[in-house]
Parts: C-alpha cells; structure tokens; sequence
C-alpha cells in the first residue's frame, strides 16, 4: 500500500510540473485554457496532498475510518476542481456564479462535519468511534451528489457541443469532443464507485487505485492534447458560428417559402458543381459558394427533413459514393474515399454505419 501511494504522490508531481511548466506560450496566454490549466493543476495537487498524508501518517494502517477522513478532505475539493476544469472549456469561461462556487460551500460543509465529529468524538485519532464513521457516510453521499450535478451539466453541454459541431463541419471533425465523453465517464465513475469503495479493506482499494490512476492519467493526457493541439480552435469556430446565426436568425421574423425556393435552387447548382465532394467542408464555406446567408442554409437543412448540416453533406457523400462503387468496378476504397472528400482512414467505418455493409461487399451485391 505504501509503495503505491508513493508511486502515486511521484505521479501527480510529474503531471502537475508539465501542466506548469511545458505548456506552449500560446496556451499561457489563453485565458480560458489556462484557468482550466490551473484549476487541473489544483485538483492533481490534491490528489498528490491527500496520498502524502495517507503516506506520512499511516491512515490506512489506523483504520478505514482515519483513512476515509483523509479521502473526502481532499477528494471533494479535488472532484470539484477537476468538474469545474471541464465545464470551464464547454463554456468558453462562462461560468455561473453558482457553479464557480458550489463546490466551495460543500467542501467546506464536508470538512467542519468531519471535524466536528473528530473533536466531539472524545477517542483518540487511533480509535475514532462508529459516530466519526457514520458522519463520513453522510458526506460520501454529499460528494456523490456533488459529482452527479457536476456530471449532468458535463453532459448536457457536451450534448450542445456535438450539436454546434455538426451543424458546421463534416464528418471527419465528429471526433474533436470525443475526449470530453472520456472525462464525464471518469467523473461518473468516481460518483459512483469512490463513495463506496473508500470503505472497503485494503485489496479492494488497491485494485480501485489502479483503475482510478489510469483515469487520472488518461484525462491529463486529453486534456494536454486538447489544449497543445487545433481542436479547440475548431469548436470555437463552430460554437462563433452558431451564436452568429442564432443572432441573425433572431433578427429575420421568418423563413418564407420564396427563402425556400431560392436556397433550394443555389443548393441544385452547388451539388451539380460537386462542392459537397470537397473535404473538410463546413457549413459557412458551403453557403459562401451557394451565395446564400449562412443561418438561412442551416434553416433550410432543417427543414428539409435533415438533423444536421453534418447528416445531409454525408448522406450525399455516401450515395455518391454507392454511384461511384458500381460505376468504376476497378477503383479502390481510397480512390472512392478521396473523390467523395472522406479522409481515407474514416470511409470505410462511416460507409458500414451507414449502410450496413462494406464498401465491397456493397459492391458484390
């Protein structure tokens, strides 16, 4: 047990000195990446304090009592900051006040419990009575309903995140929050399980500590990987995006059936010139060829029967690429792939999802 928290404290050094440290200047400068910088670097703080008192005092040694007071103390501010790390960045910063400051209310509640309880208790640390035990009880299931509040705003927002991407890119871009769906499952998890689990004896937490630490990590590494790579340039151009044509469709009291007719028309002439077989398409290059207002051509993907801007522009790739699978016996998936402008690892998943079939089992049939 020692030897593992150990490993933990030198891991959570390690993780917390990159987020310091190696950061780009450009993420630095970033103030939305870089709060969320450093309220991560606060939450694996805490994580690396809690293991150090668990270490240096033997907490586990004591009892699951002593060593619990040590887990929710530290794990509830942890939680908290880590929640706030990834609503932070679904909201661009736009934070409530409520939800900046939640967590800072049950944290302490959690903590004057725990102490009120110790000092009431009347044994000393070694032999906490069942008392100090049940007060522990009572705050996992506050930090349990802590962390299922946080998760639902995670989800919800990831939720709108997914719907502003596909009404702006195409296809291959469907991946760019698939980082977050990881992190929400995390924190799920740790509502769920760490509650339960901080109770049990030694084995259990062992075998809990592993899973929880790959955890940890692999949300460190998304995290690393979001904030150094373009994938939040690109949401923040789709989520400008949407916020302009809601702004602009608010202005227009309707969408006439004249509107309908025109757009209708520019998008006849788009598709006859082959823009939809362009790669990396997005809906504002598309209504820029057509001529059209952008919020207008997003109205009429709508109301045209289709959920997205995303949905229409691969179901027009994937027929065309039906067409071009019959029509040339001898070309292969990466030549249909390019001409029909999917990325050539991507075809041949989304062709399947859509079909039920393979490129060339299609092709056979």
């Amino acid at each position: 047990m020692k030897e593992m928290q150990f490993a933990a404290i030198v891991m959570m050094v390690m993780m917390c000195s990159a987020l310091v440290l190696m950061m780009p200047e450009r993420v630095k400068c970033d103030k939305v990446i870089n709060r969320s910088r450093w309220l991560m670097v606060g939450a694996l703080g805490l994580i690396g304090a809690q293991f150090v008192v668990q270490y240096t005092l033997e907490l586990r040694a004591m009892g699951v009592t002593q060593a619990v007071l040590a887990n929710l103390t530290f794990f509830v501010p942890a939680s908290s900051l880590m929640n706030l790390t990834i609503l932070n960045l679904q909201r661009q910063g736009r934070l409530t006040r409520f939800e900046r400051w939640a967590w800072t209310g049950v944290t302490l509640a959690v903590i004057a419990a725990l102490a009120i309880a110790v000092a009431t208790d009347g044994n000393p640390l070694e032999q906490l009575s069942n008392r100090v035990l049940w007060t522990e009880v009572a705050m996992s299931f506050v930090y349990a309903v802590m962390q299922t509040y946080y998760c639902f705003l995670q989800f919800r927002e990831l939720e709108r995140m997914k719907a502003v991407i596909e009404d702006y890119f195409d296809r291959d871009h469907q991946g760019l929050t698939r980082w977050m769906k990881h992190a929400i499952g995390v924190n799920g998890l740790l509502a769920i399980f760490v509650p339960l689990l901080i109770f049990g004896p030694n084995i259990i937490i062992v075998i809990f500590s592993l899973t929880f630490f790959w955890g940890i990590f692999m949300m460190w590494f998304c995290f690393v990987r979001y904030f150094t790579s373009n994938d939040m340039k690109r949401v923040r151009e789709a989520e400008d995006n949407a916020r302009e044509e809601t702004t602009k469709a608010e202005c227009v009291s309707s969408f006439s059936d004249d509107d309908k007719a025109r757009i209708g028309q520019a998008v006849e002439r788009w598709l006859a010139s082959g823009g939809h077989l362009k790669a990396g398409i997005t809906s504002p290059m598309a209504a820029d060829a057509m001529s059209v207002p952008r919020y207008q051509l997003t109205a009429w993907v709508k109301a045209s029967g289709h959920t997205s801007f995303t949905r229409w522009i691969t179901t027009l790739r994937i027929e065309e690429a039906k067409r071009m699978i019959l029509a040339h016996r001898d070309w292969t998936n990466e030549a249909i792939a390019d001409h029909c402008g999917f990325s050539r690892a991507y075809f041949q998943k989304i062709f399947k999802q859509e079909t039920g079939v393979a490129p060339s089992e299609y092709g056979e049939r």
